[in-house]
């Protein structure tokens, strides 16, 4: 009887691994065009083809983006520049823009967000909606589009608008024939983010989702960083129950959670979770290196 319980143990671990590596061998992860400076060689520390997300935050120069971007096309990367609608001047200096990163970089994807870190629109855009709708997206090549997820809610927008906002992406994107997907937040407690998969699909959404994880950091730089960047949920969460308190303080990366999302995902007779994205958090080097060896089949690395 105990030899078939640890054979049965024994092949859960292997289906478990496999389908770990299944899920990170296609992940992607972002810099920003500051931390790119340090890294002497993407090829060095990322699988050819590794899409690559370019941050856009308020004091990101435009040119920076390009010149990032045709530097990751030329290292065997593919760039993905973050479009925030709320930052952009005017229609005609985007499609210049895009134009740019189109011929320069030969950029076809895209993360569109509304642009949280202004408060009022610089121009004319409001929403993700708006810079979706402006027809200078697939002006310019750029017909795969990728949008943030909130598992754990918004600041601002409540979940039956945020519910609707992606139905409306969803299906204005298909009649226009754009790739869609989501990319979420990172997160500290995966129960949140497998109800909100349930969530979706009642709701009718199936745009595939790529699920945020944090790089290799510290409790307080995880905790400072989800702070910036809105993940709040999270650290309620962590507050009330110590015992995951500690556990996230013992560890500093997000093995625990990648396991929980391969054991899901392998569960799931229907799931919408289509892959991993990496916030490195100021650690692009270690995050990079320790996610691919994982999906190369190193998994004991924490």
């Amino acid at each position: 009887m105990s030899d078939t319980i640890d054979t049965a143990a024994d092949t859960n671990k292997i289906d478990e691994k496999t389908q770990l590596q299944a899920l990170l061998s296609g992940f992607s992860i972002e810099i920003t065009t500051k931390e790119a400076t340090r890294i002497d060689n993407f090829g060095d520390l990322l699988p050819i083809g590794t899409e690559v997300y370019i941050v856009a935050t308020p004091s990101t120069k435009p040119n920076d983006v390009v010149d990032l971007a045709k530097r990751l096309r030329d290292e065997e990367m593919i760039p993905v520049p973050h479009i925030a609608a709320r930052a952009i001047p005017s229609i005609e200096i985007l499609d210049r823009w895009l134009r740019r990163l189109s011929l320069e970089a030969n950029v076809t994807a895209a993360l569109i967000i509304a642009g949280g870190n202004y408060d009022n629109p610089v121009g004319s855009l409001a929403s993700s909606m708006d810079l979706v709708k402006s027809g200078v997206l697939e002006g310019n090549g750029i017909a795969d589009l990728r949008f943030a997820g909130h598992p754990e809610g918004h600041p601002v927008v409540d979940n039956p608008r945020l519910m609707n906002v992606l139905l409306e992406k969803q299906s204005y994107c298909a009649q226009k024939r754009f790739t869609t997907s989501l990319v979420t937040q990172f997160f500290f407690d995966f129960v949140a983010v497998r109800e909100w998969e349930r969530q979706l699909i009642r709701s009718g959404v199936h745009m595939p989702i790529r699920v945020g994880f944090h790089g290799i950091a510290s409790l307080s730089s995880l905790i400072r960083q989800a702070r910036y960047c809105g993940v709040g949920a999270s650290i309620e969460v962590l507050a009330k129950q110590p015992a995951k308190m500690l556990k996230t303080a013992s560890s500093r990366c997000p093995e625990r959670l990648i396991n929980s999302f391969a054991k899901h995902t392998l569960a799931s007779e229907k799931t919408l979770f289509a892959g991993c994205h990496f916030f490195p958090l100021g650690n692009f080097e270690k995050t990079a290196e320790w996610v691919s060896a994982i999906a190369g089949g190193d998994i004991a690395l924490c």
